[in-house]
C-alpha cells in the first residue's frame, strides 16, 4: 500500500510540459522513484504469475484485476522498451496513472 501511495505523490509531482527533456533533479529523482516503482510492480506480478499460474480456474488471468495489473505492467515495459528518439510515448504513459487502482 506505502508504495502504491509513493506513487500517486510522484505521478502529482510530475510535471509533462517543464520536464520534455529531463534535466533537473527533481525530474531525474522522479525518473529513479518510477523505475522502482515499475519494478516493483512487475516482480510482484510475477510472484503472482509463478504462484498461481497462467490460465485456469483460480490463475492468475482469471481475475479481473490481475488483467488489469498486466495491462498495466505490460504498459510500463513497452514504454522502457521502444525508446526511440523520434517516438512520442505520451499515450502510453498515462496508463501509469491507472496504478492506484491497484488499492
Amino acid at each position: 500500500m506505502l508504495v502504491i501511495l509513493v506513487n500517486c505523490v510522484t505521478l502529482g509531482m510530475y510535471q509533462p510540459c517543464v520536464d520534455e527533456v529531463c534535466s533537473t533533479n527533481r525530474c531525474k529523482i522522479l525518473q529513479v522513484m518510477d523505475d522502482a516503482i515499475y519494478i516493483f510492480f512487475a516482480v510482484e506480478m510475477t510472484i503472482k504469475l509463478v504462484a498461481m499460474g497462467w490460465k485456469g480456474k483460480g490463475a492468475y488471468m482469471a481475475d479481473s484485476w490481475n488483467r488489469l495489473d498486466f495491462f498495466i505492467v505490460a504498459a510500463g515495459g513497452a514504454e522502457y522498451f521502444l525508446v526511440m528518439e523520434n517516438m512520442n510515448l505520451s499515450a502510453i504513459r498515462t496508463i501509469r496513472v491507472l496504478r492506484p487502482l491497484r488499492a
